[in-house]
């Protein structure tokens, strides 16, 4: 889960902002809380302000972030490292992302780095203990790029006791992160020497979803283990619950080859849940990627299939179902079919991801878009899914849906750099029209419309 996460000079972001998860004091919807030993963590943050405030410049943060942990370089898929620009200082120095994460055995963990174009300055991992915070390691690079590294005590699983730590290179990359260098050698060793490092680099591989309107990710969401048909059902309950005018859907299957169509770490990824398929069933593993509305299963022989989604209608006084191509579909319905892989995993209670969605309400109705969080709030009672989204729709300003320490704005101030701010630093009575107060400028983050002037022609 994710309890915090910091940036500064990144983006629209020029000093240090805070965006936490961690619950207020309010006893309001208790069961959108999740307690972690002594910290009460939200399940849910939904983040508003107008356009160009800097709400999806949060996510890619977050995005740039894991990309960068995930593949040690640092120009990206879907941006570069860009510090904030309309400040000549700023645009020199390096930008900087912290995280506190819950992960592995219940443990907590704050995780920080600061790189620019040049090299990662520094770099370090606390684990948070009740009343204190443990060391594990800290690093920093000098300007001629030598890189020390000092570890606090740390469990070693290792057989030689005269130096647990000699595993570990003598020097490290300057340009890459210390978190990915471990991560790289332990698929050269073959086995785990710091099993919470392993759990850490997890988190933000295979726990971290950021989701942008217009991007496909390579890496698919594992559904699960179950049959075909199992698969079909639960994907129809969830279709029924949105309501969307659609009679059915089938899978139908599509041309796919492994070898040429899978990215590298997807197929890493899916090798590892192959070889937990019971070899004496007939389920498969089954993945989902949206964006594209595509399945993938594999059964334990690592036999591969792939599926798109066909909506089906019907025509009246017939019984035979119309397909349709999902071209065929309006925008809002198409929005939602994408994000399905995403939704069958929130919806599950099951899971433990952290989905965090740019633009939640792009082509959705108000209502779809205040279901799809009602939907995830009432099913994830016993999970330790997060859902964090950004919107425009006020309609979501409820205090019948969201505690007052889930609504989140963001908008820019006057050296255009953006701030964020939760509702919970305001002090408003139970029965407040959040939805008006907020439409009436009481909190900022709403657009300043100039005033237009008809101009007539004689």
């Amino acid at each position: 889960m994710l309890i915090r996460f910091c940036v500064e000079n990144f983006l629209s972001f020029k000093d240090d902002v805070e965006f936490s998860m961690l619950a207020g004091e309010s006893d309001e919807h208790p069961d959108h809380v999740h307690k972690v030993r002594d910290m009460r963590i939200l399940k849910t943050g939904v983040i508003f302000g107008p356009n160009a405030s800097g709400k999806t410049n949060l996510i890619k943060a977050m995005s740039f972030a894991q990309n960068f942990i995930r593949t040690g370089s640092l120009p990206t898929e879907y941006h570069e490292l860009t510090p904030f620009l309309l400040d000549s200082e700023s645009a020199a120095k390096p930008s900087e992302f912290l995280f506190e994460i819950q992960c592995g055995m219940g443990q907590c963990f704050q995780y920080f780095f600061s790189v620019d174009s040049q090299r990662v300055n520094k770099e370090s991992l606390y684990e948070i203990l009740p009343d204190t915070e443990h060391m594990i390691f800290e690093r920093k690079t000098t300007v001629d790029g030598k890189t020390n590294i000092e570890f606090g005590k740390i469990p070693v699983l290792v057989t030689n006791d005269d130096d647990p730590m000699d595993f570990l290179p003598e020097s490290c990359d300057p340009r890459v992160l210390f978190l990915t260098q471990y991560k790289r050698l332990e698929l050269e060793l073959g086995e785990q020497r710091i099993p919470f490092l392993a759990h850490i680099y997890d988190w933000f591989d295979q726990t971290l979803f950021p989701v942008f309107p217009d991007s496909i990710p390579a890496q698919g969401i594992g559904l699960g283990l179950m049959k075909d048909d199992d698969l079909e059902r639960r994907l129809t309950e969830l279709i029924d619950v949105f309501d969307l005018g659609i009679d059915g859907f089938t899978l139908q299957q599509i041309d796919f080859n492994a070898e040429s169509d899978l990215p590298e770490d997807f197929a890493k990824n899916i090798k590892e849940v192959v070889e937990q398929i019971p070899k004496d069933t007939d389920q498969r593993a089954i993945f989902g990627r949206y964006g594209n509305e595509q399945y993938l299963t594999v059964d334990a022989e690592s036999k591969f299939a792939a599926y798109k989604l066909v909506t089906l209608h019907h025509r009246p006084n017939d019984d035979r179902p119309v397909p349709f191509d999902l071209r065929a579909e309006s925008d809002g319905t198409r929005r939602l079919l994408a994000l399905l892989p995403a939704l069958f995993r929130l919806h599950s209670g099951q899971s433990d991801h952290v989905f965090v969605i740019d633009e939640l309400d792009r082509s959705l109705h108000t209502h779809l878009t205040y279901n799809v969080l009602d939907q995830f709030l009432t099913s994830s009672i016993k999970g330790r899914s997060q859902l964090i989204v950004t919107t425009h729709d006020t309609g979501l300003l409820d205090f019948d849906l969201l505690r007052r320490d889930e609504i989140w704005f963001i908008e820019k101030d006057r050296k255009n750099s953006s701030t964020l701010f939760s509702l919970e630093e305001f002090k408003l009575p139970d029965n407040m029209n959040i939805e008006k107060g907020y439409l009436g400028g009481r909190f900022g983050a709403i657009p300043i419309l100039s005033i237009l002037h008809e101009v007539g022609t004689e």
